[in-house]
C-alpha cells in the first residue's frame, strides 16, 4: 500500500497510504517543507486532483482514494484576494525551470479543474445567497403579518365585534343580540 510522492526538483519519497487523509497530508507537508497552514492536495499522473482539501471526512483512509504503487504530485492550493476573479489557484510543488511540452497538458488539466471548482463554488454561493434572501423576505412578510394582526386586535378591542370566541358561526347568538350592541 505504498505510493510515490513527487515534489521539488525531481525529488520523490514513498508514503504508506494505509492511513487517514489528515495524517497523510500532514506527513507530506513535513517532508516537502511546507507550513502546517498550507493547503495541499495530490494529483495523479493524468492531472486528476484528489480533492483532499475539500474532504468533509478527513478521517477516511487514503487507500480508498489512492491506487497503490502509483505516482502522485503535490499541489499547493492558494486562494487569491476576495475582489479578484480567480479565487482558487493550484500550484504544483515542482520546481521546473522550463515546463516541457510533456507537462503542458498536465498543467492545462489542473487549470481546467480549478476553473470548474471555482464555477461550482460561485454557483453554490449564489444559491446560498438566494436562500438567505428568501428567508429574509419570509421573515419580513411574517413580521408585517404580525403587525397587521396586532393592529386589527387593537381595533377590535376599541369597538367592533365582541372579544369572546363564539365559534365560526358568528359572533352574535341571535338577531336581537345583534341589534342590542
Amino acid at each position: 500500500m505504498f505510493i510515490i510522492i513527487k515534489h521539488g526538483d525531481n525529488q520523490e519519497f514513498l508514503v504508506n497510504s494505509n492511513c487517514t487523509i489528515q495524517i497523510l497530508l500532514h506527513y507530506v507537508r513535513t517532508k516537502t517543507g511546507l507550513r502546517k497552514t498550507d493547503i495541499i492536495d495530490l494529483c495523479d499522473e493524468s492531472g486528476t486532483l484528489k480533492l483532499f482539501f475539500l474532504s468533509k471526512t478527513p478521517g477516511d483512509y487514503a487507500c480508498k482514494f489512492l491506487t497503490a504503487r502509483n505516482t502522485y504530485y503535490v499541489c499547493k492550493v492558494e486562494r487569491g484576494a476576495p475582489g479578484k476573479g480567480r479565487i482558487l489557484i493550484m500550484k504544483l510543488v515542482l520546481k521546473i525551470r522550463q515546463i516541457s511540452l510533456a507537462f503542458s497538458w498536465f498543467l492545462d488539466s489542473l487549470r481546467t479543474q480549478c476553473e470548474f471548482l471555482e464555477r461550482s463554488r460561485i454557483k453554490l454561493l449564489r444559491a446560498l445567497e438566494a436562500k438567505r434572501l428568501a428567508a429574509l423576505e419570509a421573515s419580513k412578510s411574517s413580521m408585517r403579518l404580525q403587525a397587521r394582526r396586532a393592529k386589527s386586535r387593537t381595533k377590535q378591542s376599541k369597538g367592533g365585534r365582541p372579544e369572546d370566541n363564539r365559534g365560526r358561526r358568528g359572533y352574535y347568538k341571535s338577531r336581537t343580540h345583534f341589534q342590542n350592541t
